[in-house]
């Protein structure tokens, strides 16, 4: 018979609440301290079996205010243009963002976001950031780049509306992904304070390069996505 371990019957007892309905996406679960009563545990087991909880993806920290239910991973195809609101509506979800301009910047070869198939040296660009949220949750924090020359005046305009549409609708332009970078990372603090989750979690980075369908570069984007947030498919025709 196999023995169980302390930090299990933590986690089970949770994994029960949850499949009950008792505990539902967003609800925060009772303090480390009010389980450490709850079940005489001490705090390491209980520790213990909330970061595995959350490795799996079932609950979230947010810094100094405790452990939440994660909700369902919204399914995203990195391949295709994702229009953020349209997606979360197309699976049942509400999307919002905020947005923060940082004025025009010009693109230097030492800068991160400099590359052979981005903007060339000495692009003058808009710099705008993001916060992403899911039903009230913080997903992602985004850091893009857009071509001040041929998208000028964007960036209050996409405060209510993804910029996707904007170009389109305002700018009579079509977004084509020429360059798309995945992989897997430690969040930096920029991202993590903006997100309230601990310095150093878990994440996804995504980077995309867009033209206009011919060879001029209109955005560079960088997205840091919490890793139980997104579930990445991509599907073959």
């Amino acid at each position: 018979m196999k023995k169980t371990r302390y930090y299990e019957i933590v986690q089970n007892m949770i994994l029960e609440r949850l499949a009950s309905g008792e505990l539902k996406a967003g609800d925060k679960l009772p303090s480390e301290r009010t389980l450490c009563a709850e079940l005489s545990l001490n705090r390491n087991t209980i520790r213990h079996a909330l970061l595995k909880l959350q490795r799996d993806g079932k609950i979230f920290r947010l810094e100094r205010k405790g452990w939440y239910v994660n909700t369902v991973r919204m399914v995203y195809n990195p391949a295709d243009h994702v229009n953020f609101a349209q997606l979360a509506a197309s699976q049942g979800r509400k999307a919002d963002w905020t947005t923060e301009d940082n004025g025009i910047i010009t693109i230097k070869e030492d800068m991160e976001t400099y590359t052979d198939d981005g903007f060339a040296a000495g692009t003058k660009v808009y710099s705008m950031e993001n916060t992403f949220f899911l039903d009230d949750q913080k997903v992602a924090r985004t850091l893009n780049y857009l071509n001040a020359e041929k998208l000028e005046g964007i960036v209050p305009k996409t405060a209510q509306r993804a910029m996707t549409q904007v170009v389109a609708e305002d700018y009579g332009l079509s977004l084509k992904q020429r360059n798309l970078l995945i992989r897997p990372l430690l969040l930096p603090r920029d991202v993590t304070s903006h997100l309230g989750i601990t310095h150093g979690s878990p994440g996804i980075y995504v980077r995309r390069i867009k033209t206009d369908g011919k060879d001029t570069v209109l955005t560079v984007e960088h997205e840091y996505w919490r890793f139980d947030a997104i579930e990445l498919r991509v599907d073959q025709n």
